[in-house]
C-alpha cells in the first residue's frame, strides 16, 4: 500500500473540500430555483425574478387588476369601465410551463441575461357586475340620448325628403355582448358604433320601398338648371328651390306647382329687368344726359321660362343654358347701348349714326310738331323693321295724311320711325315747333339712304 505523505494529503483536501462546497452550494441554489424563476425573468411585462410560481401568478393578477376598458361612442365621446367595476379576473396557468422550461440547473447562466416570456391568460368577469356597470353608462342612461329617426317625406313647405338620423340610443343586449367579448379578448378599447351596438332607423332613404316612394321626388329635386342671365351672372335652380315647388295631388302623384315656378321667375325678371329703365348716355356733344324710359333693355320671358323649367324638371336631366328673354339689348352691363346706335337730339334737331364706334351719318332732322302735340317720344328704343318704297297713312281720321317714303326704319311699332321726307328742303333749327312731323324723324334723302344701307334691325335708337 502506498502511503501518501502528509503534504500530499493536505493538498488533496485543500482542493477537494472547496470543490465539494461549491458543488453543494450549486445544488442548494438549484434546489431553490426548482421552484423559483431565474433572475432576469419577465413574464407579460412583469418582473418575476426569484419569484415562486404562485408568487409570479399573483403579481400578474395584480398587474391585470389595473385593467380598464375604454368605450368609444358616437360623437367622439368616451367612457371607461375599470376591472373593479366588472369584477375582472384573470388566470395564468401558462406560468407553470415557463418554470418547467427553465428547469433548475441553468440558473447560473441567467445571472448575465434577461429573458422575456409571454403566456396566455384566461380573462373573465362577473356578469352581474358588468351588466350593472353598463346600466350606469351615459350611453345607456344619459339625459342627452337621442332616438333614431326614420326617413320620411315632409309636406309642410312643398315636398322634401328628410333622411333618417342615427341617434345615440344603444341596444343594451348588443352592448353587453360587445363589451364581454372585448374583455374576454383582453382588449383595452372597443368602438361600440363599429360593433353595431346602436339602435338603427327602421326606414332609410336607401331602402327599396322608400326609394320607390320618392323616385319622382328625387328625379325632380336631383335636376339642376343653370341659367345664364348675362355677363358673368348665372342663376342656379336646384333642390333647395325645387323642393318647395312640389306637391302631392289628390291621387297621390307628385307634381310641380306652376304658380310657384311662375312667381319665382317673375321675381327673377324683376331683379334683372332693365327694359324701359332710365339710362345715362354720353352724347355726341360730350355731355352725359339721362334718357328717360323707352322700349329698350333686357327682360326675362317669365312665362316661357316657367313652361320650359317644368318640362326640364319632369324630364330629370340637368341643363345649363341661356335664359329666355322677351326683350334684349345690344349688350349686357352698364352700357347696354354699345358702340353701334342712332342718336337723336330733339332740342338740337340733329341725328348721328355710329357703327362700331365710327360716325357714319351726321345730319340735321325734323322731329314731331310741338305746337300740334305730335312730339317725338324721347327714350331708348331699337330699329324693329326695315322697308323701302311705301306710303305712310294716318290712323287718325281727324288728322289724315298719306306720305310716300323711299326708306322706312320704325322704332315704336309701325307708328314712329325714321324716314326720308322729299317734301322738305330745310332741316334742323326750330322747324319742329310749327311745321314738324306727326312724330317721326324726317331725314334728308341722301343721309337716309346711307343710314338705311348700314343700319340693322335691333340697332338702338337713343332719343333725348
Amino acid at each position: 500500500m502506498i502511503k501518501l505523505s502528509i503534504k500530499v494529503r493536505r493538498i488533496i483536501l485543500g482542493v477537494c473540500i472547496p470543490v465539494f462546497l461549491l458543488l453543494a452550494l450549486y445544488v442548494f441554489v438549484s434546489v431553490y430555483y426548482s421552484g423559483h424563476f431565474y433572475p432576469g425573468t419577465w413574464i407579460n411585462g412583469v418582473n418575476c425574478s426569484n419569484e415562486s410560481v404562485s408568487q409570479a401568478m399573483k403579481k400578474l393578477e395584480e398587474h391585470r387588476s389595473n385593467y380598464t376598458l375604454r368605450i368609444m361612442e358616437r360623437g367622439g365621446k368616451t367612457e371607461i369601465l375599470s376591472g373593479e367595476d366588472i369584477g375582472f379576473l384573470a388566470t395564468y396557468e401558462g406560468v407553470r410551463d415557463v418554470k418547467k422550461e427553465q428547469g433548475m440547473w441553468r440558473w447560473l447562466f441567467s445571472l448575465t441575461d434577461i429573458n422575456f416570456y409571454t403566456v396566455d391568460s384566461k380573462p373573465g368577469f362577473e356578469e352581474d357586475k358588468l351588466r350593472a356597470a353598463i346600466s350606469t353608462l351615459d350611453a345607456v342612461s344619459g339625459s342627452d340620448i337621442a332616438d333614431p329617426q326614420n326617413a320620411y317625406i315632409d309636406y309642410t313647405d312643398g315636398i322634401r325628403v328628410i333622411p333618417e338620423t342615427e341617434g345615440t340610443r344603444v341596444d343594451e343586449e348588443k352592448l353587453y355582448e360587445a363589451l364581454s367579448k372585448a374583455v374576454l379578448e383582453s382588449r383595452y378599447r372597443v368602438d361600440i358604433d363599429a360593433e353595431g351596438c346602436y339602435k338603427e332607423p327602421e326606414i332609410t332613404v336607401d331602402s327599396e320601398e322608400f326609394k320607390e316612394e320618392t323616385k319622382e321626388i328625387d328625379k325632380i329635386a336631383g335636376t339642376t338648371i343653370k341659367l345664364h342671365i348675362g355677363g358673368d351672372i348665372y342663376e342656379t335652380i336646384d333642390s333647395t328651390i325645387t323642393y318647395k315647388w312640389l306637391y302631392q295631388t289628390e291621387d297621390g302623384e307628385i307634381d310641380i306647382d306652376k304658380e310657384k315656378v311662375k312667381a319665382y321667375m317673375d321675381a327673377m325678371e324683376d331683379e334683372y329687368q332693365t327694359w324701359g329703365n332710365d339710362r345715362q348716355f354720353e352724347t355726341s356733344y360730350g355731355t352725359v344726359v339721362t334718357v328717360k324710359g323707352g322700349y329698350y333693355g333686357w327682360s326675362i320671358d317669365a312665362e316661357k321660362e316657367t313652361e320650359t323649367i317644368i318640362e326640364e324638371l319632369k324630364a330629370g336631366e340637368s341643363v345649363e343654358r341661356e335664359v329666355y328673354n322677351d326683350a334684349t339689348a345690344a349688350q349686357w352691363g352698364e352700357d347696354e347701348v354699345g358702340d353701334t346706335y342712332v342718336e337723336i337730339s330733339i332740342d338740337n334737331q340733329h341725328m348721328w349714326f355710329y357703327k362700331d364706334g365710327n360716325l357714319i351719318v351726321d345730319t340735321p332732322v325734323v322731329t314731331g310738331c310741338v305746337n300740334k302735340g305730335h312730339n317725338t317720344p324721347r327714350g331708348t328704343y331699337k330699329i324693329n323693321n326695315k322697308a323701302v318704297n311705301l306710303t305712310l297713312v294716318s290712323l287718325n281720321p281727324e288728322d289724315p295724311y298719306e306720305s310716300f317714303v323711299s326708306y322706312w326704319l320704325p322704332f315704336i311699332g309701325g307708328s314712329y320711325g325714321i324716314h326720308d321726307s322729299s317734301w322738305r328742303s330745310n332741316y334742323g333749327g326750330s322747324i319742329y315747333y310749327y311745321n314738324g312731323s306727326h312724330g317721326c324723324v324726317n331725314t334728308p334723302y341722301s343721309k337716309m339712304q346711307v343710314l338705311y344701307q348700314n343700319v340693322e334691325i335691333g340697332t338702338p335708337v337713343v332719343i333725348y
